[in-house]
């Protein structure tokens, strides 16, 4: 966090200078970025595509494609994760359930898996949009509202836990010296190993899982989540 910086608003004096112009295609996946190269997912015809691009210029470096294509009425064509960047690879979960783990560099697949056909997860109505999360030896993904975790090396999937539909990421905090992911599901809030997937703790928390759980500063945990009316926290 940066304290005590304010970002000027009045553009008249010193407009923004464009460095680069470069259409993606559609999608709602964000942006991660290693060094000088970014990583993001879009979508273009029937293939999903992975891409690289020079963060300085906007040139492309690679694409991985995958023949998939998700589309949803309100949200429009594409996959909905942020790539996930570890140790020079790079983690992808597409908007029908392929996840991807690639090398950074070149684009070249290290393993790639299906984790509808793996888990029988159910797709939500806007297609699975958490990013993967690296814990330990294990990568996990939530998948319909429930978690699958995966060997980093092999690919080969070790557990499944928890269900209900959601769209929010596993996420990895350490509450009361225990190391766990959290995830906020239809189910409600849950806490699991990452090693194996047994459940730790799971209280009830309706809503609409969407919005990422916090760590605050003196080590509560602060969820929220959506609904038809309002939210909740």
């Amino acid at each position: 966090m940066i304290r005590g910086v304010r970002i000027k608003t009045g553009w008249e004096v010193s407009p923004p200078v464009e460095l680069w112009h470069r259409p993606l295609g559609p999608g709602w996946s964000s942006f991660a970025v290693g060094g000088d190269i970014f990583y993001t997912q879009e979508q273009r015809g029937d293939d999903e595509i992975v891409a690289a691009y020079r963060l300085s210029t906007g040139e492309p470096i690679w694409r991985h494609r995958d023949q998939a294509r998700f589309y949803e009425s309100n949200g429009g064509a594409g996959p909905c994760a942020t790539p996930t960047l570890r140790d020079g690879r790079v983690y992808t979960f597409g908007a029908t359930g392929i996840l991807n783990v690639l090398n950074a560099g070149d684009g070249s697949v290290i393993w790639s898996r299906n984790v509808v056909a793996d888990s029988e997860a159910r797709m939500p109505g806007w297609g699975f949009a958490g990013s993967p999360l690296v814990i330990g030896e294990v990568v996990v993904v939530a998948a319909g509202g429930q978690l699958v975790g995966y060997d980093l090396t092999t690919g080969q999937m070790l557990w499944v836990a928890v269900g209900g539909g959601g769209y929010s990421s596993p996420h990895r905090v350490t509450l009361d010296g225990v190391t766990q992911v959290v995830f906020i599901s239809g189910a409600g809030a849950v806490g699991v190993d990452p090693t194996d997937g047994t459940l730790l703790w799971e209280p009830p928390y309706p809503g609409a899982p969407i919005v990422q759980p916090a760590v605050t500063a003196n080590g509560d945990l602060l969820l929220s989540t959506g609904g038809d009316t309002g939210g909740r926290a």
